[in-house]
């Protein structure tokens, strides 16, 4: 059985082949009403636009449920509910039940890892612990985004140990990610890696700039990647710039990098780009989320 026509302009569906592998399942335990359901909810709720060269993906989130997980995202670390914010509707990422589950591996990771690669990937699930700290939600329907622009903008809530918000890029099937964000805690745009179970700095932004956006309106981060050159603009300023392979300065005190920074020992750090994409924040932060917009080249 093949669905028809999506019914989005994108050159390639990549909704519905996010969902074919599930069929053979669905169809044993008759559940084809479900997937058609399924189905429908994450075709309507992105709005693609197709050019002759790639599709720009925009997130529409306004016929999500509010109260909800997003429908568009893929929850796999966290609390991620979708709100009403004034007119229109955010997803957030809520840091107040992470604070009473801190100490404990996700579940919520273990599900998700099935979902979205039909395993249960062991070295995903050594990561689990670790993986816990950093809430993220990927993006459904974009398995393999390599060059391009990722936007989204994001209103800090609230957060005690932490005020994060950021895009969540170059996820590998073992869980290793890229991910660069903004800090409300330390007014500063960062890029780190997670790898083999910690997640390190790769890049900050200038410490002797210091960022300071009002808490009370939206603000845009924008990721944009050409082949190795990663560029970080916050409200359009450019914050940091990074090219992938480069070999690692020295660690404090003019000790030796660490070896998970060195690119040969981390194919999270190596050229090109490939992987999921989506949201990410971090511990205790509780964020607003909208208007992602995937850009491939």
């Amino acid at each position: 059985m093949r669905p028809r026509n999506c019914g989005v302009r994108i050159a390639d569906c990549g909704v519905i082949a996010d969902w074919r592998w599930r069929i053979a399942d669905w169809i044993a335990e008759w559940r084809i009403a479900d997937w058609i359901a399924d189905w429908r909810i994450a075709v309507v709720l992105i709005i693609a636009t197709t050019s002759l060269a790639a599709a720009e993906l925009k997130v529409d989130l306004s016929k999500e449920q509010v109260g909800r997980p997003p429908a568009t995202f893929e929850p796999m670390v966290g609390t991620w509910v979708v709100v009403q914010d004034g007119g229109e509707k955010a997803i957030m990422v809520d840091g107040r039940p992470w604070v009473a589950s801190k100490d404990n591996p996700t579940k919520l990771l273990i599900e998700s890892a099935r979902k979205l690669y039909g395993t249960s990937n062991e070295e995903l699930m050594d990561n689990a612990k670790q993986f816990a700290y950093f809430p993220v939600a990927v993006l459904r329907g974009v398995d393999n985004f390599s060059n391009g622009t990722i936007s989204v903008k994001f209103k800090t809530i609230s957060g005690d140990a932490d005020r994060a918000s950021g895009i969540l890029f170059n996820v590998k099937p073992n869980g290793d990610w890229l991910a660069v964000r903004y800090n409300d805690t330390e007014n500063n745009v960062a890029l780190w890696e997670f790898h083999n179970g910690i997640r390190r700095n790769v890049r900050f932004s200038d410490r002797a700039h210091k960022f300071t956006p009002d808490r009370a309106t939206w603000h845009e981060l924008k990721l944009t990647i050409d082949g190795a050159d990663l560029k970080t603009y916050l409200d359009g300023e450019l914050a940091l710039a990074y090219t992938l392979g480069s070999a690692p300065g020295p660690g404090r005190n003019n000790a030796p990098p660490n070896p998970d920074l060195i690119p040969a020992n981390n194919a999270v750090l190596r050229p090109p780009v490939q992987g999921k994409i989506g949201l990410w924040a971090k511990t205790d932060t509780t964020s607003y989320f909208k208007d992602y917009v995937a850009s491939p080249r």
